[in-house]
C-alpha cells in the first residue's frame, strides 16, 4: 500500500540505450561497459570512491580496446568518472577534464539527473563553456582520496577514514534513487565530519503547491542520512526539494538548496526515443516499461494497524436468549449500538496483507424480565475474531480499492422485538426486546478502499458480509476508521 521500493542507480536503465541492436551477443562490449558503470555507481553509493574509480577505468580501457572511444557509452562513462573525481577525490579541475572529454564525444550529453548537484552542474557548465575540449592528458583520478582534516563533528571525534575534506555547504555528496513520476524518491546525503548540527531535514514541494513539507532524515551509516519524497508529491511533471542541517534551536547551519532556490527533479511522463546518449531522467528503454511499471509503493514486510467503528444489520432466526421458548422464524434486524473492529496485519506482498481483526459488538435496546424474584437480562455484548487476507486492486495513487475474505469464530447478536410479549422491563409491563445469537463458526467477505493521507496514514471505509453457523445469520457490517503502516 505504502509505499517502500528503492533503486539507487537509475542511470543503468539509460545506459542500456547504448547497446547494439537486438540480437547482439551476450559478450557485446557495450553490455560489459554498462555493467561496469552499474557496479561503479553502486560503489559510489557506498562511498567506495577508489573502487568506483577502478571500475570506471576498466570500462574506459574496454572502450579503447573495442574501438568504442567515440561511442555514447564512453561519453557517459567519462561523465561518471568526472562525478567521482569531483565528489570523491575533491579535484574539480581533473573532473572537468572528464566532462570535457564526454562533451567532445557527445555535445548533447548532460550530468545524469540522479547524480546532479549544484557543484557538479557548475563544473559541467564550465567544461561545456570551454568548447568540450579536454586539456591535459588521460588522467582519471589521484591515486588515493585526500585525507580528512583532524577534528570531529557532532557525531563523534576525529576520523582517519573520511575521504573528503569539508565543503562550504557541509554536505559532501548526495544522490536520489530511481526517478519515476508517481513513485516515491529516496534522497541520501553525506555530511561532513566537521559540521555540527542537531538534525537534518528534507523539505519537498509538489508541483502546483506553494508550501514545502518537511521530514527528518534518518542516519544510515558512515555519515550518510536518508529520507523519502513520497509518491503523493511526484504526480506532477516535477518536484522541488532541499536539505537543511539545523542546530538545537532549529536554525539552519548548512543546506543543499533552499526554499527560494530548491533543487528540482523533472519527470518524463512517457518514454522517449533514444537520442543516442544516456540520460536517466528523460530516456527510458522499452525493457524498463515491461517491469510492471514499478510505480507502486512497496509495503512488503511492513506492519499495519487500524481501528474501525461501525454497525451491522442482517437476517437472523432461532430463539431469544432470555425468552428462550420464543422462536424467531426469520427476520431482518439491527445489531444495537454498533461495534469496534481493531485490526493488526502484515504486508506479505506489496498488494497482499494478512491480518487478524476483532469485532467487539455493543448490544443495546433489549429488555429483561423478572421471574421468581430473579432478574433475567440479555447479554449486552458479542465478540468475534477473524483471520483475514486483503488484496489491493491498486498500489498507486491515493485512492486504493481492496477486497478481503476471512474465517473466524465468535458470536454476532441481533435485537428482535416480540410484539406478543408485554411483561418485560423493570415494571413488567414493557414489550419484550431480546437478542438472538449466531455462531460460533463465522466467515466473511468484504470490500472497500483506503484513502492515503501520507506514506504511513490512510482513511479506510469498507463493508463485510458475514455468514454464521450452526446458529445462522447473514449479517452486513459497514465500517470506517483510520489505518497506520510502519
Amino acid at each position: 500500500m505504502f509505499s517502500r521500493g528503492i533503486v539507487r542507480i537509475s542511470v543503468v536503465v539509460a545506459l542500456a540505450f547504448c547497446v547494439l541492436p537486438t540480437g547482439a551477443s551476450a559478450q557485446d562490449p557495450t553490455d560489459k561497459i554498462t555493467q561496469l558503470n552499474r557496479e561503479a555507481l553502486a560503489a559510489v553509493d557506498k562511498r567506495e570512491f577508489e573502487k568506483a574509480r577502478e571500475l570506471l577505468k576498466r570500462a574506459l580501457d574496454l572502450c579503447k580496446s573495442a574501438g568504442l572511444e567515440q561511442h555514447p557509452v564512453a561519453a557517459r562513462t567519462h561523465v561518471h568518472m568526472g562525478v567521482i573525481i569531483i565528489q570523491g577525490f575533491k579535484n574539480p579541475e581533473l573532473g572537468k577534464k572528464q566532462f570535457a572529454i564526454a562533451l567532445s564525444i557527445d555535445p548533447t550529453i548532460g550530468i545524469t539527473k540522479s547524480l546532479s548537484t549544484p557543484d557538479l552542474e557548475e563544473a559541467f557548465a564550465e567544461a561545456k563553456a570551454s568548447g568540450g575540449v579536454a586539456s591535459g592528458g588521460e588522467e582519471t583520478a589521484p591515486a588515493t582520496p585526500p585525507a580528512a582534516p583532524a577534528g570531529g563533528g557532532s557525531r563523534g571525534g576525529p576520523s582517519a577514514t573520511r575521504s573528503e575534506a569539508p565543503s562550504a555547504s557541509g554536505f559532501s555528496y548526495h544522490t536520489v534513487s530511481e526517478v519515476r513520476q508517481g513513485s516515491s524518491i529516496i534522497v541520501t546525503v553525506t555530511v561532513e565530519e566537521s559540521l555540527k548540527f542537531r538534525k537534518l531535514v528534507l523539505a519537498y514541494r509538489e508541483q502546483g503547491t506553494s508550501d514545502f513539507l518537511g521530514r527528518e532524515m534518518e542516519p544510515v551509516g558512515d555519515g550518510a542520512y536518508r529520507a523519502e519524497i513520497p509518491a503523493s508529491a511526484t504526480s506532477g511533471s516535477s518536484v522541488a526539494y532541499y536539505m537543511e542541517a539545523q542546530d538545537d534551536d532549529g536554525n539552519p547551519v548548512a543546506s543543499r538548496g533552499t526554499d527560494t532556490r530548491p533543487l528540482v527533479i523533472s519527470f518524463a511522463a512517457t518514454a522517449k526515443a533514444s537520442s543516442g546518449h544516456a540520460d536517466a531522467t528523460v530516456e527510458r528503454k522499452a525493457e524498463t516499461r515491461k517491469r510492471h511499471e514499478e510505480e507502486e509503493d512497496d509495503n512488503t514486510g511492513k506492519m499495519f494497524v487500524s481501528l474501525l467503528v461501525g454497525s451491522g444489520y442482517g437476517y437472523t432466526s432461532g430463539n431469544g436468549e432470555v425468552n428462550a421458548d420464543t422462536p424467531v422464524s426469520g427476520t431482518f434486524s439491527g445489531a444495537g449500538l454498533g461495534h469496534v473492529a481493531p485490526e493488526v496485519g502484515y504486508w506479505w506482498k506489496s498488494d497482499v496483507m494478512l491480518s487478524l481483526q476483532g469485532r467487539f459488538q455493543l448490544v443495546t435496546g433489549t429488555t429483561g424480565y423478572s421471574q421468581d424474584g430473579k432478574q433475567h437480562d440479555p447479554v449486552p455484548a458479542a465478540l468475534a475474531v477473524f483471520a483475514k487476507a486483503t488484496w489491493l486492486a491498486s498500489t498507486t495513487g491515493s485512492f486504493r480499492p481492496f477486497l478481503s475474505g476471512g474465517l473466524g469464530g465468535g458470536q454476532i447478536r441481533h435485537v428482535v422485538t416480540f410484539g406478543n410479549l408485554n411483561d418485560c422491563g423493570s415494571n413488567g409491563m414493557q414489550t419484550c426486546k431480546d437478542s438472538v445469537v449466531a455462531g460460533p463458526l463465522l466467515a466473511q467477505v468484504g470490500g472497500g478502499f483506503f484513502y492515503k493521507l501520507t506514506d504511513s496514514v490512510a482513511l479506510t471505509l469498507g463493508t463485510n458480509a458475514q455468514l454464521a453457523a450452526p446458529k445462522f445469520t447473514l449479517n452486513f457490517d459497514l465500517n470506517g476508521g483510520v489505518g497506520f503502516v510502519f
